[in-house]
């Protein structure tokens, strides 16, 4: 029995179609490296890191009573979030972004496996993102989600923390990435 399979097409006529893709892409990472972007973006990556461990970092600003373990973590949690959401939306373009992310990462493993484990917490972090997509940039609905989170779910005081701190954290973070001064 023969099978006619001339039909079946595995590669493009013109094999530099394939090729085209992952070019764009080495060009573009060459182009980041020598106007400097890609330096900036491990730099900032590392001072987003420190923001989160070190201890007097952004993470623990205004720590108080209410405080506990757990919302201290949660804290981290949110700050890490905030971190991917910010460099996200502004970095110049997903290369750069990619670059800053895993300078973050990296310099929290190496650092602090620990809270590297923490803000690696996919279920929390899923709250966040789905909060995200529901309602953009709602400092309320981040507000809901770090309540419940520090199992005070509805509780309008744990709310309002949530939402102050998610705004805080992104301006803080925000400014650090205009500081930086990416090229565009």
């Amino acid at each position: 029995m023969t099978f006619d399979d001339s039909d079946i097409k595995i590669m493009p006529d013109d094999p530099s179609e394939v090729f085209d893709m992952s070019e764009g892409a080495a060009n573009a990472f060459v182009r980041e490296t020598n106007n400097g972007n890609m330096e900036k973006a491990k730099k900032l990556g590392a001072q987003f890191a420190a923001g989160l461990i070190d201890p007097n970092c952004v993470c623990v600003f205004g720590v108080g009573e209410l405080d506990t373990v757990n919302t201290i973590s949660q804290r981290k949690v949110l700050f890490a979030y905030v971190v991917n959401q910010v460099i996200e939306e502004m970095a110049p373009n997903s290369i750069v972004a990619q670059s800053a992310l895993s300078s973050f990462y990296d310099a929290v493993q190496q650092q602090d496996a620990k809270t590297y484990e923490l803000i690696n917490d996919s279920a929390a972090f899923t709250m966040y993102i789905l909060q995200a997509r529901l309602v953009p940039n709602d400092g309320q609905g981040m507000g809901e989600v770090f309540a419940k989170l520090c199992g005070q779910e509805g509780q309008r005081l744990y709310i309002n923390y949530g939402k102050e701190l998610y705004n805080y954290f992104t301006i803080t973070c925000t400014e650090q990435v205009l500081a930086a001064d990416m090229i565009r």
